[in-house]
């Protein structure tokens, strides 16, 4: 299909705009990954539905807009719209981000802090008793802690014995 000039000029802007937007979308999955840490191979997880996603629209756009012809300029004008976001906004987008999940932070730090208060303030002349009770418990644990560990052995060695026989 042969495309206008005017329409070849929209089909640029739109990709630019897409690929902006895709980078919009890549820095909310990293304000996701600061707010709560996770491991690598859920970063790579996340990574690869993120791009599975951002190809499927590519397509759907491309399919729409010049009938599933992918042309050069609309490559680059994704890569483009991407670095320009990257270059110009994400900066102030991540450092907003940062700034409004230390907010967020504080008010629930501040909000459990006056929720919990009161339950501290009945619990605060309790607190020596239990503190002497909770060492009780440790110092009993770790005898019995002790003493089973001399059990364990000896359960062993028999289990070893036994295993010796049942070999043979």
């Amino acid at each position: 299909m042969i495309l206008s000039l005017h329409a070849q000029a929209r089909l640029f802007l739109l990709t630019i705009l897409l690929g902006g937007g895709m980078g919009l979308v890549y820095d909310g999955l990293r304000v996701f990954r600061h707010a709560l840490p996770h491991k690598p191979f859920w970063v790579q997880l996340e990574d690869g539905l993120f791009w599975l996603t951002a190809v499927f629209l590519v397509f759907g756009v491309m399919l729409h807009a010049s009938s599933g012809e992918i042309r050069f300029f609309s490559i680059f004008g994704l890569f483009g719209g991407m670095g320009l976001y990257f270059l110009a906004l994400s900066p102030f987008v991540m450092a907003a981000s940062d700034r409004i999940l230390q907010l967020v932070k504080y008010v629930a730090v501040l909000f459990f802090r006056i929720v919990f208060t009161p339950f501290r303030l009945v619990l605060l002349p309790f607190r020596k008793p239990l503190q002497k009770i909770r060492g009780f418990c440790a110092k009993q644990r770790k005898k019995l802690l002790h003493s089973l560990k001399l059990y364990v052995k000896m359960k062993l060695h028999h289990l070893r014995i036994d295993w010796k026989i049942f070999r043979r």
